[in-house]
């Protein structure tokens, strides 16, 4: 009954772009149970193709712009330690600038800046090879997601960060080092 009802009086571009979301917010979710980095924003990329398509059908424009660069940025991240140009700290800046820029254009209100913050700082933490770090600070990011989401009516992808934090949380006990884990024990 609950979800005929939710479908009831929505177009087609809706439930379609609900139904995206729910196929990206499996990626996305997988991605923090991979145990490298290389896995993590690959499958990144690809919840981002699909969260910008997503985006595009609802009219939120400034999310589907930050998730096209978000999944370029996730591809180009996948050869950090095989490229000099990719694990210069040249690289995160670049990509945080195109977001700071991709903001400028797209802005509509307060609530647009959050995708673009999320990103700015996503730029950074993703680059970090170290995967524990960079899921504990994705979190932040996810919160500010949320919020974007509820705006945007983008309901699949709420439930998507709620889910997304706790994977996150998930994986952090699952992957934390046996010292933590003897010390803690």
């Amino acid at each position: 009954m609950i979800f005929t009802d939710f479908f009831e009086n929505k177009d087609t571009m809706f439930i379609i772009s609900q139904l995206i979301s729910a196929i990206a917010t499996l990626f996305l979710l997988f991605s923090f149970q991979q145990k490298t980095h290389k896995k993590i924003v690959l499958m990144q990329a690809a919840s981002g193709v699909l969260f910008g398509i997503q985006y595009m059908l609802l009219g939120a424009y400034e999310g589907m712009i930050c998730n096209y660069i978000g999944a370029v940025r996730s591809i180009a991240y996948s050869f950090r330690g095989k490229s000099k140009i990719v694990d210069s700290i040249f690289c995160p800046i670049v990509f945080a600038t195109v977001f700071v820029i991709s903001g400028i254009i797209t802005y509509k209100n307060i609530f647009s800046v959050l995708p673009i913050v999320a990103m700015f700082i996503a730029s950074f933490v993703l680059w970090s090879p170290k995967t524990q770090q960079l899921r504990a600070l994705t979190m932040p990011t996810s919160a500010m997601w949320l919020v974007y989401n509820a705006v945007s009516h983008s309901y699949v992808a709420v439930l998507t960060e709620v889910l997304n934090l706790i994977s996150i949380i998930i994986a952090l006990i699952r992957f934390r080092s046996t010292k933590e884990v003897k010390k803690n024990g």
